[in-house]
C-alpha cells in the first residue's frame, strides 16, 4: 500500500498525462492515425519507467526489504539498471515513427542494445557502468554515460527525419518538431545533472502527447489533400466526358447546315466542307486542353462557326458585337455552344439578330448573348433545356473557373449571360 501511495504521490502528473494520452489513442484508433502502435508501445514503456522509478525511490528509502539489506541492495542495482535501459527506448520509439526505411530499424536499434548490454553487465557485478554502494549511494563511470549518448543519438534521429519527412519548405512544421526535440533535450540534460528529476517522466509524457497531436494534425492535412486530389481527378474525368459529349452536338449542327446547302448551292457546300475541315483542326485542339484560353481565341471559334451558318443564304442572320472588354480568359468552347443555340432556337429564317457583348465590373467579367427570338414559351423552355451544349457549358464554367451561366427571357427573345470571376484560379 505504501508503494502504491508513493507511486501516485511522486508521479501524479505523469500518470494523469499518460492516462489521458491512452484514452485519446484508444478513442482515435478508428481514425487510423499513423504510428498509433508506436505510441502505444511508448506509453507502456513510460509506465514501466515510472514503476521502476517508484521502486527505486522506495528502495532508497528502505521501504522495501528493510530487514534484508543485501536483497534490497541487489534489487536496487537491478532496478536502477532497468531504468537506464528503458529510458532511451521512449525517444527511440518516437524516432522510429519518422524513419522512412523500416527495414533499417534493427540497425538504428544498435545504440539501445549496446546501452542495455552495458547496464545488464552492471547487474552482475560489473562496475564499469555504475555502482550502487551499500549506503545506496549511486556512482556512474564513463561507460555508464551510454544512456545519455543513446538518448542524444535518438533525439538527433527524431529531429533529422522529422524535418525531412515533413519537407523542408514547411517551416512551421519543422519549428514544432524542433520545440518538441528541445523539450526532450532539456529532460536529458536535467536528468544528467540531477536537477528536477521528479519531473522527468511528466515532461517525457507531455512531449509524447504533443508529438501525437502534431502527427494527427499532419495526418488530417494529408487526408484533406488526398480528398482534394480525388475530387480533382473526378473533375478532370468529368470535364473530359463533357468535352466528348460536345463533339456530336457541334458536328450535328454543322452537318445540318452543310446538308441544307447541298440542296441549294453545291459549290458553296464544298467550300463549307473545306472550311469545316480546317475549323475542326482548331476546334479539336481547343477541346483537348484543360487550360483556360484567351477570349480572342474563343471568338475566333465563334466567328468560324458563324461563317458556316451565314454560308446558308436561306437564313439571314445579323451578328452584332459590343465588346467592351476582351482581356480575360475562359474555358475553351464556353461561348460557342451558346451562340449555336441562339442560331438554332433564337432566330428565324429572316431578320435574325444575335448580339454578343462583354462588360466588366469590379469583381467579374460578363459575356451576354442575346437573340431576337419570338419569346414563345415553348422556345424558351427548349432553350433552357437544350441539353448537352448549355448544360455542359454551365458545368465546365463552374468546375474550371467558378463561373456561372444564367438565362433570362425577354419580350424580344432570350439573353444568356456568362459571369467569370476575376483572377479565377484554374482548378484543374
Amino acid at each position: 500500500m505504501a508503494v502504491l501511495l508513493s507511486f501516485l504521490t511522486h508521479n501524479y502528473i505523469a500518470v494523469m498525462i499518460l492516462l489521458s494520452f491512452s484514452l485519446t489513442v484508444i478513442v482515435n484508433k478508428r481514425l487510423a492515425v499513423p504510428a498509433t502502435n508506436y505510441f502505444a508501445v511508448g506509453i507502456i514503456t513510460l509506465f514501466l519507467i515510472i514503476i521502476v522509478d517508484t521502486v527505486i525511490f522506495n528502495l532508497e528509502e528502505n521501504a522495501i526489504f528493510s530487514n534484508a539489506p543485501d536483497r534490497q541492495h541487489k534489487l536496487l542495482i537491478i532496478m536502477t539498471a532497468l531504468g537506464f535501459i528503458l529510458r532511451p527506448l521512449v525517444i527511440m520509439i518516437l524516432s522510429f515513427i519518422v524513419i522512412p526505411d523500416k527495414k533499417r530499424l534493427p540497425l538504428f536499434a544498435i545504440p539501445a542494445i549496446v546501452n542495455a548490454v552495458v547496464y545488464i553487465l552492471a547487474c552482475f557485478g560489473e562496475t564499469a557502468a555504475q555502482l550502487v554502494d551499500k549506503s545506496s549511494i549511486w556512482h556512474r563511470s564513463v561507460i555508464g554515460m551510454t544512456v545519455y549518448y543513446t538518448e542524444i543519438f535518438y533525439l538527433f534521429l527524431l529531429m533529422m527525419f522529422s524535418i525531412i519527412y515533413f519537407k523542408w519548405d514547411e517551416l512551421k512544421r519543422s519549428v514544432i518538431v524542433l520545440v518538441i526535440v528541445l523539450q526532450f533535450i532539456m529532460v536529458t540534460v536535467l536528468e544528467g545533472i540531477g536537477v528536477l528529476r521528479e519531473y522527468t517522466n511528466a515532461i517525457l509524457a507531455l512531449g509524447m502527447i504533443e508529438y501525437y497531436f502534431y502527427l494527427s494534425v499532419v495526418y488530417q492535412h494529408e487526408i484533406n489533400e488526398s480528398i482534394m486530389l480525388k475530387e480533382l481527378t473526378i473533375a478532370q474525368q468529368k470535364i473530359s466526358l463533357l468535352r466528348t459529349q460536345m463533339h456530336p452536338h457541334f458536328i450535328i449542327n454543322v452537318l445540318s447546315i452543310i446538308r441544307s446547302l447541298v440542296k441549294r448551292d453545291t459549290q458553296r457546300a464544298v467550300q463549307c466542307i473545306d472550311a469545316f475541315s480546317d475549323y475542326l483542326k482548331v476546334h479539336i485542339r481547343a477541346i483537348q486542353t484543360d487550360e483556360l484560353i484567351d477570349f480572342d481565341n474563343e471568338m475566333r471559334h465563334v466567328n468560324a462557326y458563324l461563317s458556316l451558318v451565314q454560308a446558308d443564304r436561306s437564313r439571314q442572320i445579323d451578328v452584332q458585337y459590343d465588346l467592351k472588354v476582351t482581356d480575360f480568359t475562359l474555358p475553351p468552347l464556353s461561348l460557342e455552344p451558346i451562340v449555336e443555340n441562339a442560331v438554332k432556337y433564337g432566330t428565324g429564317k429572316e431578320n435574325g439578330v444575335i448580339v454578343i457583348s462583354t462588360q466588366e465590373s469590379d469583381n467579374s467579367v460578363s459575356i451576354c448573348v442575346a437573340d431576337n427570338g419570338t419569346g414563345n414559351p415553348e422556345h424558351n423552355k427548349q432553350l433552357k433545356s437544350t441539353g448537352i451544349g448549355i448544360s455542359n457549358t454551365r458545368q465546365r464554367l463552374a468546375i474550371q473557373c467558378g463561373g456561372t451561366l444564367e438565362t433570362k427571357q425577354t419580350d424580344g427573345g432570350m439573353i444568356v449571360t456568362i459571369t467569370i470571376p476575376k483572377q479565377a484560379e484554374v482548378s484543374i
